[in-house]
């Protein structure tokens, strides 16, 4: 990517809101930087949409989204943005690029247009990948599955994917880098501002082998739009998801959602019926049809292809042993 489309890339990161699809069409259809050049230029709102609608083929572009790019368009920003991603080696990377996840295609309008990492994407590139994601503050036993199932994970040279927040996140995420494993956290906002702070450590050591990630330039700071636009990536990144512990309304709960809409596997680890913390993952397995997972080795029933073996034999056994010992 040349200085000219970086610019144009990073100054639609500052734009657009996450998830927006004219950004995406414009981008893709117009290319960035032409696109770029018309909506802030100095014709008249009717007059860029107009033209924008002839090239994009009669989608028509409401005169008022085109009004709040030219309105967040500010060339002392985009200066700022663009110093600090040479001041922190952060990577724009786009489609064609070899770290760009083909996976990322299934989101069709709605996928970024441009991803900023910090650390390599090479490794993970040819890996299959999980989302962990759950409870902010899980109980003891979710903590404990959320680290059986990155161990599981990493056994089967499976990428970790996470959301860097804080509970089932943090936990999958640290666990991927001590045992030397890969790992991808999402970030919602610029990589400049990395949340939660206390991951900061964390987040260096997810470098490492594997990055951070955001659709979101430097100078963004993370909002509540932004977290809930990560959650599609976290879930298109991965070939399936695992929710360990979710409330009924929380960001783990988005990310399996958007999983189930992708076509992608997602399974659950819930508590019990009466327990906060999985009313989500209950919500999901009624309403998505989630699996749920009864041991860490299941893992692999959320990702195709991952080899795994299957308990048919030790299911006999059990059965046969049960059989002979009850009364007849």
């Amino acid at each position: 990517m040349d200085a000219q489309e970086l610019r144009a890339r990073t100054a639609w990161g500052l734009i657009a809101k996450p998830a927006d699809p004219l950004a995406w069409h414009l981008q893709e259809t117009v290319g960035p930087e032409q696109a770029l050049a018309e909506v802030v230029g100095k014709q008249s709102l009717r007059q860029v949409a107009l033209l924008l609608e002839k090239r994009l083929n009669g989608l028509s572009p409401a005169l008022e989204t085109l009004a709040g790019y030219r309105r967040a368009y500010r060339p002392e920003r985009l200066e700022l943005s663009l110093a600090l991603q040479r001041e922190r080696d952060t990577v724009a990377i786009s489609a064609g690029h070899p770290w760009w996840p083909a996976r990322l295609e299934d989101l069709g309008e709605y996928a970024p247009s441009t991803l900023w990492v910090m650390g390599s994407m090479q490794h993970s590139s040819h890996t299959q990948g999980v989302a962990l994601v759950g409870n902010h503050v899980p109980t003891r036993a979710g903590r404990q599955a959320a680290l059986a199932l990155a161990d599981v994970a990493l056994e089967r040279g499976v990428t970790v994917i996470s959301g860097g927040s804080r509970g089932v996140a943090t936990d999958a995420h640290r666990r991927a880098v001590h045992r030397g494993g890969i790992s991808l956290a999402v970030l919602a906002g610029g990589l400049d501002t990395l949340h939660p702070p206390e991951n900061a450590s964390l987040f260096q050591r997810v470098c490492q082998r594997g990055a951070l990630i955001s659709e979101s330039p430097h100078t963004v700071e993370p909002s509540t739009q932004g977290f809930l636009g990560r959650n599609r990536i976290i879930a298109a990144l991965a070939e399936g998801t695992v929710v360990v512990q979710a409330e009924y309304r929380s960001g783990a709960i988005s990310v399996g959602y958007h999983a189930a809409a992708l076509g992608r596997h997602v399974g659950i680890v819930p508590a019990s019926w009466h327990d906060a913390h999985s009313a989500g993952c209950w919500r999901i397995y009624r309403e998505c049809g989630a699996i749920v997972l009864t041991e860490p080795a299941e893992l692999s029933l959320v990702i195709p292809g991952v080899p795994w073996r299957a308990p048919h034999s030790e299911a006999r056994t059990s059965h046969d042993r049960i059989q002979s010992a009850s009364p007849r």
